[in-house]
Order: C-alpha cells, then sequence, then structure tokens
C-alpha cells in the first residue's frame, strides 16, 4: 500500500505527532510515504500575501486598525489589499458594535462636559441680562412693531449703527440702547 500526502500543512508540533500516530496506526512505512507540497501555517500573518492582494471580501467585513482605534466596514466585493496594508484587522460584528458603542459614550460625554462649561458660563450673561431685565423677545417684539409700520429701512439703520446684520447679532449688553433707539423710531420714546 502506497499513501501519498499531496498537502501538509504544519501548524504546530501536536498535529505532526497525531499524523505521525494516524500513519503509525495505520501501518503505513515511511518509505511508501510522498510529501509534493508544505505549507507552513505558523508563518501566515492577518497581512495578505502576494496571491491574496488581489482578493476580495466574500462577505461584509469589520477592521480595526489598533493604533488610531478607527474601525471601517467593508462590504462584499470591496478590495481587501490595501486595508491591510494600512495595518487593519478584522473583528467580529460583536467586536464592532462595542467599538461603536464606546465611541458614542465619549461623544457624549464630551457633550456634556461642554453642555457643563456652558453653565458655568451662563450665570455671568445672565447678570448681565439682569442688571438691565432686557431680552430679546422684548427687542423682537419693538422690532416688529417697526418692521409693521413700513419703516424696514429705518430698523436696518438702526441695525447698522450697531454693526449687527441682525437683531440677534447685537450683544446682549446693548440691548436696553438697541430698545430705546428702536422705541425712539416707533414713537414711544
Amino acid at each position: 500500500m502506497k499513501i501519498e500526502v499531496t498537502h501538509v500543512i504544519k501548524a504546530d508540533s501536536q498535529i505532526a505527532s497525531l499524523l505521525n500516530a494516524f500513519l503509525g496506526a495505520i501501518g503505513a512505512p515511511s518509505d511508501n510515504l510522498s510529501v509534493t507540497d508544505a505549507v507552513d501555517l505558523t508563518q501566515t500573518t492577518s497581512t495578505p500575501t502576494n496571491n491574496e492582494a488581489t482578493t476580495k471580501a466574500s462577505k461584509r467585513m469589520y477592521l480595526f486598525h489598533e493604533e488610531s482605534g478607527a474601525v471601517l466596514v467593508v462590504n462584499k466585493g470591496e478590495e481587501l489589499a490595501k486595508h491591510f496594508e494600512q495595518g487593519l484587522v478584522e473583528i467580529s460584528k460583536t467586536e464592532f458594535d462595542r467599538i461603536q458603542a464606546e465611541k458614542q459614550t465619549r461623544i457624549e460625554k464630551a457633550e456634556e462636559q461642554a453642555d457643563d462649561k456652558a453653565t458655568n458660563e451662563t450665570p455671568e450673561q445672565t447678570s448681565e441680562t439682569e442688571d438691565h431685565g432686557i431680552t430679546i423677545e422684548m427687542v423682537r417684539a419693538e422690532a416688529k412693531k417697526l418692521a409693521s409700520s413700513g419703516r424696514q429701512a429705518d430698523l436696518k439703520a438702526i441695525l447698522t449703527s450697531f454693526d449687527a446684520p441682525k437683531l440677534t447679532a447685537v450683544p446682549k449688553a446693548k440691548f436696553p440702547e438697541l430698545l430705546a433707539a428702536i422705541k425712539e423710531a416707533v414713537g414711544e420714546a
């Protein structure tokens, strides 16, 4: 009996010893054994070889870049070589979802911190508003009276004198002056 092994995969010593044990169990003499092609899987990495450089994704794949933390979805049919050359490695859908959830959490935390910072700055702005007690709504109401009486040009001239293209561009500290100017134009001064 002659046994011909056409492909041998050398992954580790345990597999090699299992193959030898199998051959010994069936009583195959080593002189009847011929190996025509051997592949060493211990040298295989997650980056593609030259044969794989032209491969395309056979399914949707999730890739991760360890240094930057970037994740990428590669759809079926897209080239993979450029991604592997950039150091991306394949991860599971579960791992992809976990990374995305962590990123969303960091974004929400940053937004909360920005809101907290804005809240801490608000008391200073509120004190300016409380000093004069004039709100943008009050200014808008007077500006509406002026504009509805057909005097939009006068309103535009008042805004220009404050170097503002619109009401909301006027600083809150100047609201008393702006309101007084609009009331004067309306004739309520």
